[in-house]
């Protein structure tokens, strides 16, 4: 290869892990837009036909907590999820970090929830960090294969004996 055929190469090779990150946001961004408004069909399709959920406490995080497998039991969970009008609430992700490996993703982020209560005041509910593996399906869009959810704090419950 010349010079130039090799930077075009390492430039496209930037631009598709640049295109695979937006991806995997991308579907991050989805999820929280669908749970926040009960679109629940498009909830479930962030996820890949055989993904999971599973939400845990500390201080067993290595423990799977309410796990949720497969899209049919994922659309049982949702349909009974809180949503907009009757609730409102933002799920609120930050910080991703990305490493990517053909097409499969792991991702670490942190979330918090905002609700608001009785006197509509806000405040947050819960915080956390979920530890996400995505896959690019054979549609091209990412998908969590499994989203596990490390709930830190929530708010109303007694935090966990740490001793």
């Amino acid at each position: 290869m010349t010079s130039t055929e090799e930077r075009l190469a390492e430039l496209e090779a930037r631009l598709s892990a640049l295109e695979d990150e937006r991806g995997v946001v991308a579907n991050m961004y989805r999820y929280a837009h669908s749970i926040d408004y009960g679109l629940e069909a498009e909830w479930v399709d962030c996820f890949t036909e055989d993904g999971a959920f599973d939400m845990r406490r500390p201080p067993d995080f290595d423990t799977p907590g309410n796990r949720i497998d497969g899209r049919e039991a994922l659309a049982a969970f949702i349909a009974t999820h809180t949503r907009a009008p009757e609730t409102w609430h933002k799920h609120m992700m930050v910080q991703p970090r990305i490493a990517l490996d053909g097409d499969t993703a792991k991702v670490e982020s942190f979330f918090t929830r905002l609700d608001e209560d009785e006197t509509e005041e806000p405040y947050v509910l819960v915080f956390g960090r979920y530890l996400d593996t995505v896959h690019r399906c054979e549609d091209g869009l990412w998908r969590f294969k499994e989203r596990i959810v490390e709930i830190e704090a929530i708010k109303g419950r007694p935090a966990p004996d740490r001793s």
